[in-house]
């Protein structure tokens, strides 16, 4: 039986993740739609491998990567089930159906009180504030979790995805370990992100 967030719906989760539909409207005007990550959009991982450029994925992955990492869907899929994790896509509706356009995913680490997290968005709608959009539902969502600090490993040279952080407030620290990538990060607080969200 596949994983879906369907077979999960219990009181206990937090209620953001039984939200599905909510809408964020984009610079341009666009209606960005968000939910939760649900089994039929594993199916559609390839495909969205597929449109990312090879510059994209080197970025996304911090290295060369010609084809989809073989583990990759299987832990979203457990990701996705995780009380402590979240995984949201943002789509668009069309008359023929939705098209998924990013995603992006909130884990636990090591430091209990502390997520990372990772987003992705397809070349053909980068720039147009899709990224920005995800990072501040994973800021908004991290508390609520449990969390109290964020943060996401990112390539030095990538310089959209270190805008984009700063956009919503986060710092920029070395990264210990590789001299080629940076920490973006931000303290949060219970309560923090709360704020009235759109149907």
């Amino acid at each position: 039986m596949k994983p879906s967030l369907l077979h999960v719906r219990t009181p206990s989760l937090p209620a953001w993740r039984l939200r599905l539909g909510c809408h964020r409207q984009l610079p341009d005007g666009t209606r960005l739609y968000l939910r939760p990550l649900v089994a039929a959009d594993l199916k559609g991982a390839d495909d969205f491998f597929g449109r990312l450029s090879e510059r994209s994925r080197y970025l996304r992955f911090m290295g060369a990567t010609r084809s989809l990492p073989a583990d990759s869907v299987r832990v979203l899929a457990r990701h996705s089930r995780d009380r402590r994790c979240a995984v949201v896509v943002a789509f668009l509706r069309h008359a023929r159906g939705t098209e998924i356009l990013g995603g992006a995913r909130l884990v636990g680490t090591a430091r209990r009180s502390t997520c990372e997290f990772a987003l992705t968005v397809v070349d053909a709608w980068q720039g147009r504030g899709i990224g920005r959009v995800l990072l501040r539902e994973m800021i908004d969502q991290a508390p609520a979790l449990g969390y109290t600090r964020i943060e996401g490993f990112v390539l030095a040279d990538n310089a959209a995805m270190l805008a984009v952080a700063r956009h919503v407030g986060m710092r920029v620290s070395a990264h210990a370990g590789d001299r080629g990538a940076v920490v973006v990060w931000r303290r949060l607080w219970p309560g923090f992100g709360r704020r009235r969200q759109s149907p």
